[in-house]
């Protein structure tokens, strides 16, 4: 009797509201939907990895050794860690949507994450083959916010001359090693290459308007003196920025015909450079 009550009154509601059952496209539509953002979600994350890849591949790992950092501090100082972040958001967003399929319920948490890191990492790998990972840093470099502190750390890293390390662009050409260079605060640096490693001296990337790192010392004030140098990769597009790229002067415009011709360097510091043997940085 009870039952048929409840069945009375279900009916005489469904008569007051005008109710009737959602089409079958309806359906359909909503689970197309949901597995469309979810792809999506897989597409950007294949992003963040190709990125990632990009960042680590050219991490500088040559030169770790010169930065006085043990492989561990280096790898956890300049570890991109706000693509691993983007990368964790959009594997949740796959589950979330994935859950939200018709049969989305049947697959546990841990198989929708791991395949969804699995899927992000080999789609993200065919993208950086094809220089996906480069064309986001070049972008990112030139426009975003906070580049240099959160999106590639890695130029924070290299831009500390009180460690010994130094990042910029050449706007000088270079004379007997000597260089000018604008580094990430526009502020300019006289380099002098006088203990520069054999090895780097006469590289191709050794020219005006071409950004590096440089490792060696500070020996007064704006000269650094470079006993290892190499192309600054990731973030290299963050000196085309408007604030940075008017340090620059006339020198970088008109392609700079003559160098520059280099400030002194201290006598004290030729002197202690000849009969002292430095070790290696």
């Amino acid at each position: 009797m009870e039952h048929k009550e409840f069945d009375q009154k279900l009916v005489e509601k469904i008569r007051e509201e005008k109710m009737a059952p959602k089409p079958r496209w309806h359906f359909l539509l909503k689970n197309q939907v949901v597995w469309l953002a979810g792809a999506l979600a897989l597409l950007i994350g294949a992003v963040a990895v190709s990125v990632m890849i990009y960042l680590l591949k050219n991490n500088g790992w040559e030169l770790q050794a010169q930065t006085n950092k043990s492989v561990l501090e280096f790898f956890l100082l300049t570890m991109p860690y706000f693509w691993i972040v983007f990368l964790g958001i959009f594997v949740f967003v796959l589950y979330y949507n994935v859950k939200h399929t018709t049969k989305g319920y049947r697959y546990p948490v841990w198989l929708i994450a791991v395949s969804g890191i699995l899927a992000s990492f080999i789609l993200g790998s065919i993208l950086f083959l094809f220089g996906v990972g480069q064309a986001i840093d070049n972008v990112l470099g030139e426009r975003a916010p906070l580049y240099e502190t959160v999106i590639n750390r890695q130029l924070s890293f290299w831009f500390n001359p009180d460690e010994g390390r130094l990042a910029g662009v050449i706007v000088s050409e270079v004379a007997d090693g000597n260089f000018y260079l604008v580094d990430p605060a526009g502020e300019s640096w006289q380099i002098t290459g006088q203990n520069l490693h054999a090895d780097f001296y006469l590289s191709d990337f050794f020219k005006v308007g071409e950004p590096v790192n440089l490792v060696g010392e500070v020996i007064e004030e704006n000269i650094f003196r470079a006993d290892f140098i190499k192309p600054l990769v990731p973030g290299r597009r963050f000196f085309d920025r408007p604030g940075i790229k008017e340090h620059r002067g006339p020198c970088l415009q008109d392609n700079c015909p003559r160098p520059l011709p280099p400030r002194p360097i201290p006598a004290e510091v030729i002197r202690l450079d000849m009969i002292q043997d430095r070790p290696t940085r």
